[in-house]
């Protein structure tokens, strides 16, 4: 029988594995930063999903809580450094910036 943990667990798993994706294939670096924090949004799922099967799930919610602290704050040192390297080479695709620099 599928459980709603299970439905998780797997949810969890297809976000990280489709953030990885798209991380790897965006050619624009604020798509980037949104496919990171799908990937960090699949994480915390698998987290929670992992709390929900009758172990410690007070540690499991202190876990999802620290990641989604620590993933908003690499998420607004990550954007304020994107928007530097825009105002400096006037581009958001990391080829041209590679292009630019060298």
């Amino acid at each position: 029988m599928i459980t709603d943990q299970t439905i998780f667990l797997a949810a969890g798993t297809l976000l990280v594995f489709l953030g990885i994706a798209s991380v790897s294939i965006s050619r624009n670096l604020i798509k980037t930063m949104m496919s990171f924090q799908v990937v960090v949004f699949g994480v915390n799922l698998t987290l929670f999903a992992s709390g929900l099967g009758g172990g410690n799930r007070a540690l499991s919610d202190s876990f999802v809580l620290l990641s989604t602290l620590v993933g908003a704050s690499v998420e607004a040192v990550g954007l304020a450094i994107i928007v530097a390297v825009h105002r400096k080479y006037g581009t958001l695709d990391p080829n041209e910036i590679r292009r630019l620099r060298g």
